[in-house]
C-alpha cells in the first residue's frame, strides 16, 4: 500500500513529539561570545540563508540543515536537553573555531556553553540553534513542533514564525 506523502509527514511530527516528551528543563546563566555556527564537530563553521520549500528564506548549516530556535529559550535558559536534544540536535561548534555568517546572514552568531555540558552551543541573535533529527537538506518537518520554529535572517522574535504549506 502507497502512504500519501502528508502521512509521513504527519507520521513524521508524531514521532518527534514523543520524543521530545522527554525533553528536561534547566536554567543556567552561561556567557557568550561573538562568533557563529556549524555542524557538530566540525572543523568549519557556516551559516546562510536559503530558500526551503514550504516555509520560505530560513537560516541552514554548512550540510543545508534547516536551523531552528525554541521558542521562549534564551542562552540563560536553555530547555532542550536529553531526550529533546536527540530529537533536535544543538548546532555545536569545537573550541577554537569561529563559526562564519555566509550569504544572507544579517543577524548576530554567537555560542554558549550547554548546561549539560554538550559543548558550545551556536546563537543567532540570542537565540541557542538546533537542527531537527528528521530532516534532510532541504526541509524544514520540524517547522512548529514543540515550539521550535524555523530561523529567519530576521531573527526569533518581532514577526509570526511561518507555517510549512500542507500542513
Amino acid at each position: 500500500m502507497v502512504k500519501p506523502r502528508g502521512f509521513l509527514a504527519v507520521a513524521g511530527v508524531a514521532a518527534a513529539t514523543t520524543l521530545l516528551a522527554a525533553c528536561g528543563k534547566s536554567t543556567t546563566t552561561t556567557n557568550t561570545s561573538a562568533g557563529g555556527s556549524t555542524s557538530a564537530g566540525s572543523t568549519t563553521a557556516t551559516v546562510e540563508a536559503k530558500n526551503v520549500p514550504g516555509v520560505g528564506m530560513v537560516l541552514v548549516d554548512s550540510k543545508g540543515l534547516t536551523l531552528y530556535y525554541l521558542k521562549g529559550e534564551t542562552t540563560s535558559h536553555i530547555t532542550c536537553s536529553g531526550g529533546c536534544a536527540s530529537a533536535w540536535p544543538p548546532l555545536v561548534i569545537s573550541a577554537g573555531i569561529q563559526p562564519t555568517a555566509g550569504s544572507g546572514v544579517t543577524g548576530q552568531l554567537g555560542t554558549v556553553n550547554r548546561p549539560d555540558g554538550g559543548g558550545l552551543q551556536v546563537t543567532y541573535d540570542g537565540s541557542p540553534l538546533y537542527t531537527f533529527a528528521s530532516d534532510t537538506a532541504g526541509q524544514a518537518t520540524g517547522q512548529g513542533v514543540s515550539n521550535f520554529f524555523a530561523m529567519t535572517p530576521a531573527g526569533a522574535s518581532g514577526s509570526t514564525p511561518a507555517t510549512p504549506s500542507g500542513y
